[in-house]
């Protein structure tokens, strides 16, 4: 009788390591792969802040992760998105640096640091993520903008502004 007792614990180790391995096996991976997209995404690990290399806005590509831009802020339309838990974000064309009068956008920021009241223009520092348009900026910012006279170059550039100071 201990024969078939010690058989029976032995098969169930073995089943008990067979589930634990079937199941940790495929959330490892799951997880590392999930982390790795991140990384490469971001250029940094979730709740780390990426490196910032700074780069001109004339220079700017899809293949920047982290930019540090200096330009000057175009506040003239005002530009917000609400979303569902009511956190707002601000969008606003980012020209060169004392360039007022220019109206072909290249790079939009998109923060949630409202820009001040008084202000029509801001000379500041945008460190931030660099993103294809795509979705976030729709139909309504594009028409706002394009209404007040602003063109659009042929290939924009988002930057989710992370942090924003003056230069």
């Amino acid at each position: 009788m201990t024969h078939l007792w010690r058989w029976v614990q032995a098969r169930e180790t073995c089943c008990v390591r067979k589930a634990l391995l079937t199941v940790l096996i495929p959330f490892v991976i799951v997880a590392a792969s999930a982390l790795a997209y991140h990384w490469w995404d971001t250029g940094a690990l979730p709740g780390m802040k990426p490196a910032y290399h700074t780069v001109s806005l004339d220079t700017i590509d899809l293949d920047d992760r982290g930019v540090r831009l200096q330009g000057t802020a175009h506040f003239e339309v005002r530009l917000w998105q609400t979303m569902e838990d009511g956190e707002q974000f601000y969008v606003f064309p980012l020209m060169a640096p004392g360039d007022t009068t220019g109206r072909e956008i290249r790079v939009l920021v998109r923060t949630d640091r409202a820009p001040d009241d008084l202000s029509t223009y801001e000379d500041m520092i945008v460190d931030g993520l660099a993103r294809p348009p795509g979705r976030i900026v729709g139909p309504t910012i594009k028409k706002s903008l394009t209404n007040h006279g602003y063109t659009f170059a042929d290939k924009v550039i988002l930057v989710l502004g992370h942090e924003i100071r003056s230069p």
